[in-house]
């Protein structure tokens, strides 16, 4: 049996080993061919997106997300559809593509606060459980195709990308490459950077335009109409069905990569920079690719001319401008600004807020992805270094939620109980910003605030209780220990000051799997 349910506990549907072989195989020819020949259009991919063999992995990818759970348009979740029978499900579907008969459901919309904004939401479309499953196995075989085109300064929804990688990246880029001793501003290797802010970006996209840069690539008209299908299934919001004239849906398996082949505009405008495959021979080796970047910025740069590099996270992402320092450096980024916007409007419709798309010195501080980026001087070298820090406000906020955790409406709860509520926050927190400078002088002022505040609400709990019998009860030391530690059954508090900090190093990015230089055929 190649697939099948499991019992409680465990997966729900688990593909067999030798599906995933034949999917990797399919994956590395993909890629390596995308990769060797810039322009190629792939033309055959529609037997690849409807194999059985596909879609079963796609349905085991539906079944371990944290969305299994919840239900589209239909009201099918992952375990209701599995208790219908799988291989029925997988036969149908198959069945429905392949006599071009299947048609995508509009998604279920529904909103999320955004963290930190009160009154403020991001709507979010859910798809069907069996739309779930033709995405991802679209995205299956298009992932490797697209990846080869895709920027190394492109971060976002990207196989062994993350938010870290894109900060370490920004921060070499900053870093002056020098160590001589001179004083801000300083010759520093760029001086300015265009902090980018799109107005409803996933919203806005127009589908032509994305529709254009997908068919470069992919020349199967099938899977072209399937992807425009998706584009325009609309969304369904209390009982009222809305049609989707633009914009690529949050929560689809699809949209994140179709909003990364769009963004790709960003990149294509400085490429000469970033990834010069295509011009003016075309490359194909990405080591040959990177030096030729590196000589197109150095020699712009003796010559005096402009040269720009962004730093992409989604639709999150900043622009590095080569410009001297004073009123004059700050007209060469102003215009490269309006050149961006106006490059954004005329290719995806999209615009740039003006109010907070902002043209920073690369001395003030930037927010970039949770994080503030900024050069200073550094206390004991004395020279101009780029730094990654913690922002105060995300501190407070993280204080703010740790007291709401403990406030007197909580007294009725148990320790244990407010401890696993606890114990998550500052797992994500502290691993989210470990790599920030000064992170260990964070952790520990946050791990005193943590347990001043469970003392004052066990003190509220057990008005009567002295130190002593609170320390006894709910308190834990390790032998010979003096740091005394809140627990209460199977809960203990984390420390955050625990976590090892450290800067990220971009040697700890590795390659996906399919971007090996195999050649082999893929397995029938």
């Amino acid at each position: 049996m190649s697939a099948g349910a499991r019992p409680p506990g465990k997966a729900m549907y688990v593909a067999a080993q030798s599906d995933v072989l034949w999917l990797r195989t399919v994956q590395r020819v993909l890629h390596a061919r995308s990769r060797e020949q810039p322009d190629y259009v792939f033309r055959k991919l529609w037997g690849l997106v409807t194999d059985p063999r596909n879609l079963r992995l796609a349905l085991a990818r539906v079944a371990r997300n944290r969305g299994r759970r919840t239900a589209g348009v239909d009201g099918l979740t992952v375990r209701k559809l599995l208790q219908q029978g799988a291989e029925d499900f997988l036969r149908q579907t198959r069945d429905e593509l392949r006599a071009r008969t299947y048609r995508p459901s509009p998604a279920r919309r529904v909103l999320i606060p955004k963290s930190g904004q009160l009154g403020k939401f991001r709507p979010l479309g859910i798809p069907t459980v069996k739309d779930r499953v033709v995405q991802a196995a679209m995205k299956n075989i298009m992932e490797p195709i697209f990846e080869a085109d895709f920027s190394p300064t492109s971060y976002g929804f990207r196989p062994r990308r993350s938010v870290h990688a894109a900060i370490a990246h920004l921060k070499v880029l900053m870093q002056p490459r020098r160590a001589r001793r001179w004083k801000l501003p300083g010759r520093l290797p760029y001086a300015w950077a265009i902090e980018g802010d799109i107005k409803g970006c996933f919203d806005n996209i127009d589908h032509h335009g994305l529709m254009q840069r997908v068919r470069r690539r992919i020349g199967d008209t099938k899977l072209g109409r399937l992807v425009l299908a998706f584009l325009k299934s609309g969304i369904l919001r209390e009982g009222q069905f809305l049609r989707t004239a633009s914009g690529t849906p949050q929560g689809g398996i699809l949209s994140p990569l179709l909003a990364n082949i769009a963004l790709g505009v960003i990149e294509e405008r400085y490429e000469r920079w970033t990834w010069p495959r295509q011009s003016p021979t075309p490359l194909t080796d990405p080591e040959s690719i990177k030096r030729r970047a590196f000589q197109n910025r150095a020699n712009d740069k003796r010559r005096g001319g402009l040269v720009c590099m962004p730093i992409r996270y989604a639709d999150d992402f900043i622009v590095l401008v080569s410009a001297p320092e004073g009123p004059k450096g700050h007209q060469v980024a102003e215009r490269e600004k309006a050149a961006l916007a106006q490059h954004l409007k005329s290719t995806l419709g999209l615009e740039l807020s003006p109010s907070k798309t902002l043209v920073t010195p690369v001395t003030s501080s930037m927010r970039f992805l949770g994080h503030i980026i900024k050069v200073r001087i550094h206390r004991s070298k004395q020279r101009p270094i780029s730094t990654v820090l913690i922002p105060r406000d995300r501190t407070q906020r993280l204080r703010v939620l740790i007291k709401g955790l403990f406030a007197r409406r909580t007294l009725n709860k148990s320790l244990e109980d407010r401890l696993g509520w606890l114990n998550r926050i500052l797992r994500g927190w502290g691993y989210f910003y470990r790599h920030a400078w000064g992170a260990k002088r964070v952790f520990t002022s946050v791990d005193h605030f943590v347990w001043w505040t469970i003392l004052s609400w066990l003190r509220r709990k057990h008005s009567d209780a002295p130190m002593r019998e609170l320390a006894k009860r709910y308190g834990w030391k390790k032998p010979n220990g003096r740091m005394l530690r809140w627990q209460d059954g199977n809960a203990r508090r984390f420390l955050m000051s625990s976590i090892r900090v450290s800067p990220y190093r971009m040697a700890w990015m590795t390659a996906p799997h399919f971007s090996s230089t195999s050649m082999e055929s893929p397995v029938q």
